[in-house]
């Protein structure tokens, strides 16, 4: 399985790595999502956008529990659900778990993947190539040294 992405231009003109999904939300429907692949984030979290969109239940945290990141702390919730990414050739990559959304106005403006799904793949991420790949165990990759 191989899921593909691209180097997404944002609009504050940033090209970024980004693979496309779409969430679970109330009911079953599937609200599609762009997710940054952030390899640095120990964990994926959802946009405040997208979490509204969902209208699911949340679980709330103690007070003053946060994530930290190099914007300082969020605000954020936690909820369980199902991200599908898409796939090349086949049924999506579908990951069940609770996952973090941002709750306050410290939101990025889009959603991580972070390293609880990454860590299910081989991550293939090269600017200088234009290429963005998750793969699956029954994909491989090599990595020829120069003659």
């Amino acid at each position: 399985m191989q899921i593909p992405g691209e180097w997404s231009r944002s609009d504050d003109g940033v090209y970024r790595p980004i693979v496309r999904g779409r969430v679970s939300a109330l009911g079953g429907r599937l609200v599609a999502d762009e997710f940054l692949v952030d390899v640095g984030a120990d964990r994926s979290v959802f946009s405040a956008a997208l979490l509204a969109k969902l209208d699911l239940p949340v679980r709330q945290l103690s007070e003053g529990v946060g994530m930290f990141g190099a914007g300082g702390q969020s605000e954020f919730v936690l909820v369980n659900t199902l991200i599908e990414l898409e796939t090349t050739g086949g049924p999506p990559a579908r990951i069940r778990g609770e996952f973090a959304a941002f709750a306050g106005s410290e939101d990025l403006g889009f959603s991580l993947l972070g390293r609880d799904v990454l860590n299910l793949f081989d991550v293939i991420i090269s600017r200088r190539n234009n290429e963005i790949a998750l793969l699956a165990p029954n994909h491989q990759y090599r990595i020829i040294p120069p003659s």
